[in-house]
């Protein structure tokens, strides 16, 4: 499959209220997308043209299964790797020991590999809070990935099946079906568990 086959469909485009500042300045896109591994997905995202308020959903069109998403980082050009992520799917990179999970006011983005260990960098006070050894070595470690120096692997776990990692490496790429017991264990997996849970109940209800 070529990357010319993940270009978006733009379904609508309009000017709307912004909630933040409340003028006539919302620029509105919803945008069809042909993900691979994942299937048609609809990314929403807003911008104002006024007070800079921005936001993206991701939204599944077709029915996600739980999934978890993890690709070989060995070199620099692995970095520029395009990341869908819905605001329901974790992060981790399992080498360095970091994560990042969903939080009740987490949105969908498109972003790179890069973005992620540029976003740790930033987070590093947080990290490793008054840890000053800790902090110089997980930041080390974070500018040895950034130049390509040290291999890791970089993992989306999502409940609801809605993100992608975009690549022509599909060598590198693994993607594997999660188990309830593993999904339980995520932010939102007990909603996901539940639910399908909920959902079969009534299948064989009605059937």
């Amino acid at each position: 499959m070529h990357v010319e086959e993940y270009k978006p469909k733009i379904l609508n485009e309009y000017i709307n209220t912004c909630p933040s500042c409340l003028n006539k300045s919302l620029h509105v896109v919803e945008a069809l997308h042909r993900i691979p591994y994942t299937g048609k997905i609809l990314i929403v995202s807003v911008k104002c043209k006024k007070c800079g308020f921005r936001h993206t959903d991701v939204f599944n069109v077709e029915q996600g299964k739980p999934i978890r998403i993890s690709y070989k980082v060995d070199n620099v050009a692995d970095l520029s790797v395009k990341v869908v992520r819905s605001g329901t799917a974790t992060i981790k990179i399992p080498e360095l020991n970091l994560m990042i999970e969903p939080g009740p006011l987490s949105q969908g983005e498109i972003t790179t590999i890069e973005g992620y260990i540029l976003r740790f960098m930033d987070m590093l006070d947080l990290i490793c809070g008054d840890n000053k050894k800790a902090h110089e070595e997980l930041k080390r470690k974070l500018k040895l990935a950034l130049e390509g120096r040290i291999n890791f692997t970089f993992i989306i776990e999502d409940p609801f099946g809605n993100s992608s990692i975009i690549t022509s490496h599909t060598e590198k790429l693994k993607v594997t079906r999660m188990s309830p017991d593993e999904v339980r264990k995520l932010k939102y997996g007990d909603l996901i568990v539940e639910s399908n849970r909920g959902r079969n109940h009534v299948e064989k209800e009605t059937t």
